[in-house]
């Protein structure tokens, strides 16, 4: 018991998060064999059943919920240990995470990947494209680029330039259906939106707008479909305008609407801020995007 492995509680806690051992593997990156290996081990190691199959899956048993907060309690300790080891490289090579929404990370961030690389080609740069925000204290990524300022004390957060937003259409679009020339007249128009987040209603409704899902004839929550969806001159959408102007065929309407500009950051934990590597692409791509984060945009 004093050896216990940190892989069979890991495992433990992601059955018990997740309630099936394959979701668990996939989590982990492991295979669903070794999930279920290391949980027969530490059960023999305990000596409890600590999960009960159910119609639902697996659920853990009295004495596995007792163990979850003790294990939770390692799994941050194993996650500060991570990162402080990592804050402590100084070599320039290794890895590096970093996460980004799909703009950015599909039309923005690779020119400048591809420069960094140029002058570090011993740093191997992993991306992850997603428009949920990535946990930096669980190592989900070392370093993020946000669109609002993190207020977590344990971040350290630094300010790019602000990004316009505007309405945009193809024109094809706006010959035949004429531009909105009122927020009543708008949400008679197709809308471009998202499908199940509520990004579109909350940022509306800061404005004194009130819009409903059923506003949106189109939704998706993938940015570069809603994009495509207006280049095809489907509807209305609102994304960047130093982006959009790259695309001749969209037309900018609705200049009227007092769209705030988008905030960018880029931040990373405190305990990793030191590692040359990824302090080195902090500096890099902090300076990359302060000249003109659109002037090599790959679309």
């Amino acid at each position: 018991m004093n050896n216990m492995d940190w892989a069979l509680i890991r495992s433990f806690l992601a059955v018990s998060r997740l309630g099936s051992v394959s979701a668990a593997a996939r989590e982990l990156a492991v295979s669903q064999p070794t999930v279920s290996r290391e949980i027969q081990a530490l059960e023999s190691a305990t000596g409890l059943n600590l999960f009960r199959r159910t119609t639902q899956g697996l659920q853990l048993t009295d004495a596995g919920q007792a163990l979850v907060d003790a294990a939770s309690r390692m799994e941050e300790a194993a996650d500060l240990f991570s990162r402080q080891a990592s804050g402590l490289s100084v070599e320039l090579e290794g890895d590096v995470r970093i996460s980004a929404n799909e703009v950015v990370g599909i039309y923005l961030l690779p020119p400048a990947i591809a420069a960094f690389r140029e002058q570090h080609p011993g740093v191997h740069v992993e991306i992850v494209i997603s428009n949920r925000v990535s946990s930096l204290s669980k190592r989900e990524a070392d370093i993020a680029m946000r669109m609002f300022r993190p207020t977590q004390p344990d971040l350290v957060v630094r300010r790019l330039p602000d990004m316009e937003l505007g309405f945009y259409a193809h024109a094809n679009y706006v010959e035949k259906y004429g531009e909105p020339g009122s927020i009543e007249d708008f949400q008679r128009h197709t809308i471009i939106g998202y499908d199940e987040s509520m990004e579109y209603i909350e940022a509306a409704a800061k404005l004194g707008f009130t819009f409903v899902r059923d506003n949106f004839a189109l939704r998706t929550d993938h940015m570069l479909a809603q994009i495509n969806l207006a280049r095809a001159g489907a509807g209305i959408v609102g994304t960047h305008v130093e982006l959009a102007k790259h695309w001749p065929e969209l037309t900018r309407i609705l200049k009227w609407v007092p769209l705030p500009a988008l905030e960018y950051w880029i931040v990373c934990h405190r305990d990793v801020q030191y590692n040359s590597r990824i302090r080195e692409l902090v500096q890099f791509l902090a300076n990359w995007f302060a000249e003109d984060p659109y002037r090599q945009a790959i679309v």
